[in-house]
């Protein structure tokens, strides 16, 4: 039987929800990625070019220090990974 992972990252939840409910739908586990720093509102700020969200979307050297890791990812035949959308609609 085949075991699959949902990995997801949420900026404001949106991301979440969607990730919950495709694991449920599909009997999947869960695994929430979260940075090791907690992004402020004005960290997520993607109008300000300065704010940390923007200096990360915009430069691909740029990414954090993840919290936690996966224990065994071997033990999964499919894995799905739902992030927010990287720019805004214009």
């Amino acid at each position: 039987m085949s075991k699959t992972l949902v990995a997801f990252f949420s900026a404001s939840g949106v991301t979440k929800r969607l990730a919950e409910k495709l694991a449920n739908e599909i009997g999947a586990d869960l695994f929430e990625i979260q940075p090791e720093t907690a992004y402020t509102n004005a960290d997520l700020d993607w109008q300000n070019s300065k704010s940390r969200s923007s200096m990360e979307m915009n430069d691909p050297n740029c990414r954090p220090a993840i919290r936690s890791r996966v224990t065994d990812m071997a033990q999964y035949d499919v894995v799905f990974v739902g992030f927010p959308k990287l720019y805004p609609a214009i």
